[in-house]
């Protein structure tokens, strides 16, 4: 069994491999059901600063450009964000 210390939230992990930052995301079932979808969150984010993502609304992965972290990160916040506020009535964190 899986466990989360923060199940209402998406878990991002990014590390640097090979000159290239490697992001992976994962949700779950319950966050999806309240419309979270990581694969165009992380797929938006990275296109924006230059990198490429996608994979599936409970796990997904990116490829940023060095140095773009935190603006990744913030893009990917909001658009987390505008996903479950559609469905929670704006009280998604």
């Amino acid at each position: 069994m899986v466990r989360y210390l923060h199940p209402e939230l998406p878990f991002i992990c990014v590390n640097e491999s090979e000159g290239v930052l490697k992001v992976s995301a994962r949700g779950t079932r319950e966050l999806v059901s309240k419309g979270l979808d990581l694969a165009f969150a992380l797929r938006e984010a990275a296109g924006a600063v230059g990198g490429n993502g996608g994979g599936h609304s409970v796990a997904s992965g990116a490829s940023i450009p060095m140095g773009s972290t935190e603006e990744f990160l913030s893009i990917a916040d909001r658009i987390i964000g505008e996903q479950l506020r559609k469905n929670t009535g704006g009280k998604a964190k």
